[in-house]
Formats: structure tokens, sequence, C-alpha cells
């Protein structure tokens, strides 16, 4: 199997088990007597370490054996994965969230980086959306069996069961060609991405604003999707106390509808425009984050959940594809690992505020404008990175 197929078969079965495995996590916390707010700093812990360990592992991505690291991060994700499991302690559960949430990070990077180094720009987006689909697609089995299986089982066995299963994600890894030399021909030179100084170096003011505006906007969209992507389980528990079947069962279909997406994205972007699909997608997302601030009926809110999600997430391989295609193949690598870390960091900074806002009464209904805002500043990023590519 080439590279990229053996990235997306990675992706299906890590991800199916870490799906189910995240659909149930924090309904466990909630569950078992934790506060929501105590749920969303031990989620905070969780991608502080998925920003600092995944940079990390970024950036030296090219100065060890590739196939070593990701067989090395995997196995010390599950290995904390696990353990978590049976803590009662918030301060052992967010030390041990900060290691699970850095070395899953660490492989998605190394991973990441292998599937734009074995693609090139006129297949980049088709693979992209092939990974994405894969995804999402067991994220729909995913959320589906780990609502089902929780409340039929219990959390605690579901979630032992599925963070073991995780080593059978070795497989594909362990076939993986992990050599990033670049086999298009969009450059002759032999990656070597060892150093994040490289990004400093780049001297094309094009690149350089074309990187920034990524930057920008991943910040942007950590930020509003921190405040409540993450906690989607929670958000139903809380404002519905729907069991775990029917979330499971919401938040599969929001995969399942961005899968399919996913799918197709690539050929609506070359009818209308890959920038001009993001921009509109970037725009009716927050128009539909403000009508979740106001809307507290059960199917009214589910659906406009759903559509939010897949509209926004499903373009996901658009925005790799144009940004990748734009900036040299020797800094993907550390561009990967910096974006990683500012993705995080934005997340875990709005998982706190996600903390503070459920205190209040109307703690949900702030947290939804607050989270709008965030991601219309991210539309008018893409509208200044279009122009910025048209000139």
């Amino acid at each position: 199997m080439s590279a990229p197929v053996l990235v997306a078969l990675f992706t299906f079965i890590d991800g199916l088990t870490q799906g189910i495995y995240g659909t149930i996590f924090n309904l466990m916390l909630r569950t078992g007597g934790l506060p929501t707010s105590a749920v969303g700093n031990i989620t905070s812990s969780n991608l502080w370490g998925a920003a600092f360990i995944g940079l990390f592992f970024g950036l030296i991505a090219e100065k060890y054996e590739k196939k070593t690291l990701l067989i090395m991060t995997q196995l010390l994700s599950i290995f904390f994965g696990t353990y978590r499991i049976f803590v009662t302690s918030s301060t052992i559960l967010g030390i041990t969230s900060f290691f699970h949430g850095g070395f899953s990070a660490a492989t998605a990077t190394i991973m990441s980086t292998i599937l734009v180094m074995k693609t090139s720009s006129e297949n980049r987006a088709k693979f992209f959306g092939l990974n994405l689909s894969a995804g999402m697609l067991t994220g729909v089995i995913a959320n589906v069996v780990g609502g089902f299986l929780g409340d039929v089982f219990g959390f605690r066995i579901v979630l032992l069961f599925s963070s073991l299963s995780r080593i059978l994600a070795l497989y594909p890894i362990l076939k993986l060609d992990a050599t990033l030399a670049s086999t298009n021909k969009e450059s002759d030179e032999a990656p070597s991405i060892a150093s994040f100084s490289k990004i400093f170096k780049i001297r094309d003011s094009k690149e350089v604003k074309t990187i920034l505006y990524y930057f920008l906007s991943n910040v942007n969209v950590g930020l509003g999707a921190g405040l409540f992507v993450v906690f989607g389980n929670v958000i139903f528990y809380d404002l519905f106390h729907m069991s775990a079947t029917v979330i499971g069962l919401i938040l599969a279909f929001a995969q399942l509808a961005t899968s399919l997406g996913a799918m197709f994205s690539y050929k609506i972007g070359r009818k209308f425009g890959d920038m001009n699909v993001l921009i509109f997608s970037y725009v009716f997302v927050p128009i539909l984050i403000v009508l979740l601030s106001f809307t507290r009926e059960p199917i009214t809110f589910t659906s406009v959940y759903i559509l939010r999600f897949a509209v926004m997430n499903m373009v996901g391989p658009l925005l790799s594809s144009v940004v990748f295609s734009h900036i040299p193949m020797n800094i993907v690598s550390s561009i990967n690992g910096v974006n990683n870390f500012l993705n995080n960091v934005s997340r875990a900074l709005s998982a706190v505020l996600f903390s503070v806002l459920t205190k209040f009464e109307n703690g949900y209904t702030l947290i939804f404008i607050i989270s709008s805002i965030f991601y219309f500043l991210n539309a008018y990023v893409m509208i200044r990175l279009r122009k910025h590519l048209g000139e």
C-alpha cells in the first residue's frame, strides 16, 4: 500500500478506538461526580500536552528515525490513556491527561507530515480529503458504538477495551515507509526539516504572509472550537440530560455529514475555487453558532450543531492543500509542529475559559457568542488570504 493509504488506514484504526474512548471519557468524569468546570480543566491539561509535546516531536521529526518515533509515541499515548481511566484524583488526572494528549498529538503530527511529503499539489487535496473522511467515518461508528456500549457495559470497561485496542494501529505504522524524500516534482531538494529556525529564514514575503495567515486562522479556530467542540458530549448532557447512546448518535451524524462532505470537498473546490468555498464556509459557520446561543429546543439545537460541525470541518482538506502548495517543502514538518502547538494552546486556553463560563447561569449562551466572534475573525483572515494569494 502507498504511504497516503497507510496513513488513512492508521487514521481509521486509531480513530475508531480513540473515538470510542473520547465519546465517553468526559461523560465518565461528569457522571462520576466531577463538576463541568473540573472536566474543562482536565481537558485543558490534555490540550496543553498536545501543544508542547506535539511541538517538540514535530521539530525533531527529521533528526530521528520516524518509524521509531511513531511506535514510541503511540505506545506512550496508550499507556497514559489507559492509566488515567483508573485515576480519581483531579491532579493526577490532569498530569496523565497532559501526557496522553501530548503523545497522541506527536503521532498525529508526524503522520500528517508524512502525508504532505508523499503527495503533490495535484493530488494533495484528494488524499487529505480521504484521510479526513476516514477519520470522520470512524467517528461515526465510534460515537454510536461508544455511547451504546458505555450505557450497557459501563464506561470504565469500554474505555479500557478501546484504549488497549489502539495497539492494532501499530500495523500500518510498521508497514509505512517513513522516509520523507519527496517524490513529487515541486522540489529537487530532499527535505531536511530538523530545525524550527528554518521558518525564520524564509525570504519570500508571499510565503511568509501565507504562513502567517495560516497560523492566525488556526489560532482563531482553536479559540472558537476550544470553547465547545471538544465538550460536545458534556454540552448535550448538561443542556438536555441526554443518555450516552443518544449523545453518541448525535455526534455520529455530525461526523457522517463531515465524512461525506470531505470526500467531495476537492471536487467542490475545483468547481467554485478552493478559497471561495473556504470563505463561504467560514462566514456561514459563525452565523450558525450565534443561532446555538439562543436555541434550547433539542431537535433544532441538534440540527444546527450537526450542520455547523459538518460545514466547518469538511473544508479542512482545501485549506491544507492551498497552504502547503504555497510554502517550501523543506519546512513542512516545522510548520506542522508550530501549527499544532498554536492550535492546541488556543484550545487549552479556551478550555480554561469554558470552565469559568460554565459557572454562570447563562454560561452556555456566553460560550457560543464568544466562540462565534473567533470564527468571524477566522473568516476575515481567510478573506485576507484570498486577496494575498491573488496578488
